[in-house]
């Protein structure tokens, strides 16, 4: 971007000194030499400066999209504070909506796979008598059998897990 300022600047001195030149001719063909030279630098200039604002054009664009990079960056932050890991098997991790940050959202989990790749996709059972719930975006398939909670024994009946009891 600065070579292209500096060109621009150094066409711009160049007509400067033509037309410095024109000032101290005298005669007519001198003086037709001389505008053709301004004429000349003055669209060597504006060729450079055409150059130089696509530059600018470009880099503005990938501003902008950073831009809005940064922005989905933060929307997604402080949605995803929203939710936490739970363990709801022995092995099986979801992301748990938080009963105190529902917005008025029912309790639901989220798929750790879709998560981690900044996708939201609820976990749904496949119909009302399945146990499992999948993931219909990447097709992770949880069967939470027995529920687990940390700091208890794996030996213990246990009830089934559901969003909900959380």
């Amino acid at each position: 971007m600065l070579p292209e300022i500096s060109a621009a600047l150094t066409a711009l001195s160049g007509a400067t000194k033509v037309i410095s030149g024109i000032l101290t001719t005298a005669r007519d063909v001198e003086t037709k030499t001389a505008i053709s030279g301004i004429l000349d630098s003055l669209l060597d200039a504006q060729s450079k400066l055409l150059a130089f604002h696509s530059k600018y054009e470009e880099l503005a664009e990938v501003n902008r999209q950073l831009e809005q990079k940064i922005v989905e960056y933060k929307k997604w932050d402080a949605d995803t504070a929203r939710y936490k890991l739970q363990e709801i098997a022995k092995g099986i991790f979801v992301y748990v909506l938080q009963s105190d940050q529902s917005k008025g959202e029912p309790v639901h989990w989220l798929c750790p796979n879709c998560f981690e790749q900044h996708q939201k996709s609820i976990l749904q059972k496949p119909g009302v008598d399945y146990l499992n719930y999948k993931c219909h975006r990447c097709q992770f398939d949880v069967i939470p059998t027995t529920q687990y909670r940390p700091g208890t024994s794996l030996g213990e009946d246990f009830d089934i897990l559901t969003p909900e009891g959380y």
